[in-house]
């Protein structure tokens, strides 16, 4: 990783990035962050050549490999490899729709699909 102390700066117990404003408590959370900057990807799966900024992530990502799907909804028999999948897809039992439109009533269970909504309003000016 490029110099630590040329891309954040430190302030006590506070890391803030000096590319965006991202600021956080523990050193590793930083790290983890500057490489969405420096585009650094320590973690490579050994199975198949996609690489990672997080290991947590290539764990997830081991998974697709391995058919591993621990994360199993109450619900219903579906199943799944990563917990945000999981936290996402109960949404369709609960009805929750946290993402909100800011120009109009639209509310999405899923930020992907409120983000292809807001293109909708873009093109409206």
């Amino acid at each position: 990783m490029e110099q630590y102390s040329s891309l954040v700066s430190v302030q006590g117990n506070l890391h803030s990035c000096r590319q965006c404003t991202y600021v956080a408590k523990r050193k590793t959370h930083m790290e983890n962050h500057v490489r969405t900057h420096t585009g650094e990807r320590p973690f490579q799966c050994h199975l198949c050549p996609a690489v990672f900024i997080k290991n947590i992530h290539l764990k997830e990502h081991l998974r697709t490999h391995t058919g591993e799907r621990p994360f199993s909804c109450g619900h219903c028999n579906a199943t799944f490899s990563v917990r945000g999948t999981l936290k996402m897809h109960m949404r369709t039992h609960t009805g929750e729709r946290p993402f909100s439109c800011d120009h109009c009533s639209a509310t999405f269970s899923v930020r992907a699909n409120l983000l292809r909504h807001m293109r909708t309003h873009a093109r409206e000016q």
